[in-house]
């Protein structure tokens, strides 16, 4: 009770630490809230008073702006160049699909009339932009592109020839005191991986005339060979022209106003001016609302690139800024193609309907979500442009792809209900093998850390989808049931299992440790002289005297009483005399240790899950080839899960230990999530595939099988040299005739010599040469039993048949020298290991 009320309170304390406090802002922070207040307003106003073109650092036009000042000494000298990559992307998106047989007359005269972005940023002119407006709104783009796109990008070589200044930090934002001046997010790799989330679900758009712009948000994650973990991930704020697909984000933070400046990094005017007008609206909400919030608590920044990293508002560190350019290809649409339904988006834009509001439609194929970027950084002076055509071959890289986030999702539903399965097949498997190993013969076969890894792997995949399930609420009714599957087939049936194995092999253990005791003994303790007690001298002689007679009299060992029909060996006898209570002060009981070995069980297995579970995670931010080698490592322990059962096998000298359906069932079963992982290239987590490596996994999983099967067929030691393992009793020797008089194998029941008649009668008689036949106590059959006759060589036919292995497997030879076929005794030895016939105690298979 006391050590529940310790941890009860250990709880409260830490509840009561983590949970944020809410008291009111301090009046310094008051004054930092305003004056933070109060540059946002600023910052408003210069984006209201301002137009587009008044912010051109080539023509020496600065904004008092933070980050967008002459001083302050950003590389703006690449902003134009990388406008004009943006532009040159949108051509090659859309002037393929200007000129195809899909698209209308007029706006193929346009596509070979004006550059296809000119049309879509209405710059081609008043009777272009006029007829590009009405035209372009047929654009089969995704009007929502909320989604993930992962792809590759490649340093361009727009700033080849740029050499990026020292920034001064403190001229930047004297307010913040660096603790370093190593920046975050700062690329230098060749290439890598980009991957972007996009949010428009609770978007706000702005519509005017034939126009619309929305507002998103995007968590960008860009990767190369210096960064660790998944890479650097950023949120990014911007906007959306749907009927153009273009995207434009901005990171902002206290040395860079990025989203105040958004509109003077569009491409053209037009899209200027609707993002002024959009961010107009927002920018002051949001601006309200802290001025709100500050009342009651210290609101943080809301359009910070790192809102999930709280140890910035304490330890700030400098980071690279970006500004990303996106460019939605046309997606691919199937079904029906005619000009008429393909002009007026019908499919498309009845699959975003259902996809967003689903009815049970069927959906056929859905386009994946595709886009060029190119990733500029103002202040670390670098760009990246996605990795793919025409630059590029397909091969080496398609730019940005991925599943829009509604077909994700109902994908990831699918993945986690497979799973669900394999966990309900895994369930079904061990519940009909804990149902074959339930007598202790059976158990002391199962090699007990076999089980533990398939625990162990259950327990992770627990642990897994109990925290995600946490985040995800989309997916949390299938991750809640496939995690409460897990922590059935590890808490209730895996453990079950283990403990029962780890109680039958008690005795196993305790009889090593006496044998490593036994090998390597103590030193001798230093022998003190002993004290001679003084001698009472009586008429009867030289004595001591006798005890009182009420003093307690010295007693022996506890008796070991022994059940009916059942023999002790003395290893048995040994452990049952010294874990018997023998008065005050004697041993635990059997029961006792039991209990004890139980929870130390327990907090072994849970002690190595957690330690192994916090490793991984930590792993996850290790540099990607050492993770790799680690998450191929940590796999390749999981899938050895046979190996342990095959050196039982060998020490033991024992065969089918487990059911053939469980050895195969699971092997595929567990062998499935790493397959999709490792081969499919589009799977939920986006983890970059490996074929190699899951060739390497499953070749390994097949040999353990093929292991266990020749085991079983070949015996358990058949591709072990001599002496390699420890001595052990054969329960299919080479029966021959020389060993009759000295009765080394011969089994005993016979009353005549080999011949060549075939009597059927008498046991022990042949029915033809090389062979004996006996009866089996189990099943009151006979056995026909082939024998090496006396004098016989390896080439004779009779010796040759009964060094056959597979005739050998046909019968089992107990060291009492009985017979039995192998069914039967194995049968038997299933429940007993004691002969059937004169009660001997057998060794287990």
């Amino acid at each position: 009770m006391d050590a529940a009320r310790g941890a009860l309170f250990v709880f409260l304390m830490i509840v009561l630490i983590l949970t944020p406090d809410t008291q009111r802002s301090t009046p310094h922070q008051q004054l930092e809230i305003k004056n933070r207040l109060d540059n946002e307003r600023r910052a408003i106003d210069i984006l209201n008073t301002t137009r587009y073109g008044d912010f051109d650092p080539v023509k020496d036009q600065w904004l008092n702006v933070t980050g967008l000042r002459q001083e302050d000494g950003y590389a703006w000298d690449l902003l134009p160049k990388v406008q004009v990559r943006a532009r040159d992307q949108t051509d090659t998106v859309l002037s393929n699909w200007m000129k195809s047989e899909k698209s209308s007359p007029e706006w193929k005269d346009l596509g070979d009339r004006y550059k296809s972005s000119d049309l879509i940023d209405g710059v081609a002119g008043q009777e272009a932009n006029a007829s590009a407006t009405i035209i372009g709104q047929l654009i089969p783009f995704y009007q929502n592109i909320s989604g993930i796109v992962n792809g590759k990008w490649i340093r361009s070589k727009i700033a080849d020839n740029h050499r990026p200044t020292a920034l001064n930090l403190t001229a930047l934002n004297s307010r913040v005191q660096y603790t370093t001046k190593e920046y975050n997010r700062n690329i230098s790799g060749v290439e890598g991986n980009l991957r972007i989330k996009f949010d428009e679900k609770k978007s706000q758009r702005l519509l005017v005339e034939n126009s619309s712009v929305r507002e998103i948000k995007a968590v960008v994650t860009v990767q190369d060979e210096t960064s660790s973990g998944d890479g650097w991930e950023m949120t990014m704020y911007g906007v959306h022209y749907p009927e153009s697909g273009g995207v434009l984000l901005s990171t902002s933070s206290d040395k860079f106003a990025g989203i105040f400046a958004l509109p003077h990094f569009a491409r053209s005017e037009p899209a200027s001016v609707l993002a002024r007008q959009l961010l107009n609206q927002t920018l002051m909400a949001t601006v309200v609302r802290q001025e709100e919030a500050s009342r009651y608590t210290v609101p943080s920044f809301p359009w910070s690139s790192s809102p999930d990293n709280p140890s910035e508002m304490m330890f700030p560190t400098p980071h690279c800024e970006f500004i990303v350019y996106l460019q939605q290809h046309i997606p691919a649409m199937g079904g029906p193609t005619s000009q008429e339904a393909y002009r007026r988006l019908a499919g498309l834009q009845s699959l975003e309907e259902e996809l967003r509001y689903p009815t049970g439609a069927s959906l056929g194929i859905v386009p994946p979500l595709a886009m060029s970027a190119v990733v500029f950084s103002p202040d670390c002076g670098f760009v990246l442009e996605s990795k793919g055509p025409p630059e590029y071959a397909q091969q080496l890289g398609e730019h940005l792809s991925g599943p829009k986030l509604e077909f994700y999702l109902q994908n990831a539903k699918r993945i986690i209900m497979l799973f669900c399965f394999i966990l309900a097949g895994q369930i079904y498997l061990l519940m009909r093998q804990m149902r074959e190993t339930s007598t202790p013969s059976t158990r002391s076969r199962v090699s007990f850390y076999t089980i533990a890894l398939m625990a162990m792997g259950d327990g992770f995949t627990s642990i897994g989808f109990w925290t995600v399930s946490m985040v995800i609420d989309a997916t949390f009714l299938v991750m809640i049931s496939t995690a409460f599957l897990a922590f059935l087939c590890v808490c209730v049936f895996g453990m079950k299992l283990l403990m029962d194995i780890w109680t039958i092999q008690g005795p196993e253990r305790r009889e090593l440790e006496r044998r490593n005791a036994a090998a390597n003994p103590p030193s001798p303790p230093v022998l003190e002289t002993p004290v001679i007690p003084a001698v009472i001298v009586t008429a009867a002689g030289a004595d001591t005297l006798p005890l009182p007679v009420t003093a307690r009299r010295p007693t022996d060992e506890a008796p070991i009483i022994l059940p009916p029909d059942q023999d002790l060996t003395a290893t048995e006898a040994e452990d049952a005399a010294t874990t018997t209570t023998a008065g005050q002060g004697a041993a635990p009981t059997t029961l006792g240790r039991a209990r004890n070995e139980m929870g130390a069980l327990y907090t072994r297995f849970y002690f190595l899950l957690m330690g192994t579970l916090f490793l991984s995670l930590h792993a996850t931010g290790w540099p990607s080839t050492i993770r790799s080698l680690y998450a191929n490592l940590l796999s390749l322990i999981y899938l050895s899960l046979w190996t342990p059962q095959i050196y039982r096998n060998i020490m033991r000298n024992c065969r089918k230990a487990l059911r053939w359906e469980f050895v195969i069932g699971q092997s595929i079963l567990r062998l499935i999530p790493f397959i999709y992982f490792y081969i499919v290239d589009d799977n939920i987590l986006f983890i970059s595939t490996d074929r190699y490596a899951a060739y390497v996994l499953i070749g390994w999983v097949w040999i353990q099988v093929w292991a266990l099967f020749s085991q079983e067929i070949l015996g358990p030691r058949f591709f072990i040299p001599n002496g390699w393992a420890p001595p052990a009793y054969d329960y299919h020797p080479v029966l021959r005739e020389d060993d009759e008089e000295a009765g080394a194998t011969m089994p005993i029941g016979f009353t005549e010599a080999t011949t060549d008649s075939e009597p059927s009668s008498p046991s022990g008689e042949s029915k033809k040469k090389g062979q004996r036949t006996f009866d089996c106590a189990i099943c009151m059959q006979s056995i026909d039993v082939p024998v090496v006759s006396a004098g016989g060589g390896e080439g004779d036919t009779g010796s040759s048949l009964a060094t056959n292995l597979f005739s050998r497997r046909a019968y089992m030879v107990t060291p009492c020298r009985h017979i039995f076929h192998s069914p039967c005794l194995e049968g038997w030895m299933r429940y007993r290991l004691q002969c059937p016939i004169c009660r001997e105690n057998l060794p287990p298979l």
